[in-house]
């Protein structure tokens, strides 16, 4: 499913900025299938699925509908098969929302296929975990800005929708923010949107699919006197934590984190600090002295969520595996909103 999503949505990402002509020749066709990807899983008979056309960056406002035969199978006609269009289909199966990722015709061709995959649901969190998490520090004067990234990882056959419940939805994923934390911002919804305020923090309402799904936020702390506590107790087991401090003169304090030499990126250098096999609940005790007036501090700006998927290409992950979820994401929240 991942390797399918991703071969179409970075040539899109790319397309979009590029202004290409409008051929409405609408004579294409997108055939598929629902396919359930549980082991044992029910039918896929009877199934509504959507049709949602993008053209360049804009989502249009009409929408197709059909059902799946008896074999999950499923046809739209009549589509334009210009270079600027692009096209995802979406089910909803067992309360949860699963898309073919963004679609395109090929110059020359007339016809789409497309596989989307469902899957049973479960409420048992034990095999889902943070794989990665990374928290990026810069520094404005006496404030203290963070932008975290964290990547979950799902080996399992079956979608965790949570257990437990805000406001009367279930969450599969919390998080609190260390004391101090203000200007909170998501890169994939708003509180009371995908996410829900708890005290000290917030939770996400996000099922986790079979794969990888990501949480990306930033908030600011403000430092009196020069320090800012950080410690803070990660509420999902993580496999590796990177802390990831801007080398502009600032003194970092922990002893639940290893410093592992320097890592480049956008021309900054930063500090990489790491810990392994976090544990559920567990406290990461983590203190930032800001640089002292005598040491410049190049980072004029906090460190955009914009630019995070470049940055993080120059030091932990590789291109491909960060502008796909988060352009996936983008696109599934605007299908979400007009629901």
């Amino acid at each position: 499913m991942s390797r399918m999503r991703l071969a179409w949505s970075v040539p899109l990402l790319l397309c979009a900025l590029l202004p290409w002509p409008v051929r409405a020749e609408g004579a294409g066709v997108l055939t598929g299938t629902v396919v359930n990807g549980t082991a044992g899983g029910g039918s896929t008979e009877g199934l509504e699925v959507v049709l949602r056309a993008f053209q360049g960056q804009e989502q249009r406002t009409e929408r197709r509908t059909t059902v799946t035969d008896t074999d999950g199978a499923f046809r739209f006609e009549g589509l334009e098969t210009g270079e600027d269009w692009a096209y995802l289909v979406r089910v909803t199966y067992r309360g949860v929302s699963y898309s073919s990722g963004l679609l395109s015709f090929a110059e020359g061709q007339g016809e789409l296929s497309a596989e989307v995959p469902v899957y049973e649901t479960t409420t048992d969190s034990t095999q889902t975990t943070v794989e990665r998490a990374h928290i990026f520090l810069s520094f404005l004067e006496d404030r203290l800005t963070a932008t975290e990234l964290y990547v979950f990882q799902n080996p399992t056959d079956r979608t965790y929708v949570g257990i437990d419940e805000v406001d009367g939805r279930r969450w599969t994923a919390k998080f609190l923010l260390p004391e101090g934390g203000q200007d909170l911002a998501l890169d994939d919804g708003t509180l009371g949107g995908r996410f829900l305020s708890i005290d000290g923090g917030f939770v996400d309402t996000e099922p986790q699919w079979p794969g990888t799904t990501q949480v990306l936020f930033s908030y600011t702390v403000d430092c009196p006197g020069g320090w800012c506590d950080l410690s803070r107790r990660l509420m999902q087991p993580t496999a590796n934590l990177n802390v990831l401090v801007e080398e502009v003169g600032a003194t970092v304090e922990s002893q639940d984190l290893a410093i592992e030499g320097k890592r480049e990126a956008e021309g900054r250098a930063y500090l990489n600090y790491v810990a392994r096999a976090v544990g559920a609940g567990e406290q990461i005790d983590l203190r930032v002295r800001l640089p002292g007036e005598a040491q410049p501090v190049r980072s004029a700006q906090p460190v955009r969520m914009q630019s995070l998927p470049w940055i993080l290409l120059g030091t932990v992950l590789a291109v491909f595996p960060l502008i796909y979820p988060f352009w996936r994401q983008r696109v599934q929240a605007a299908v979400r909103k007009e629901r």
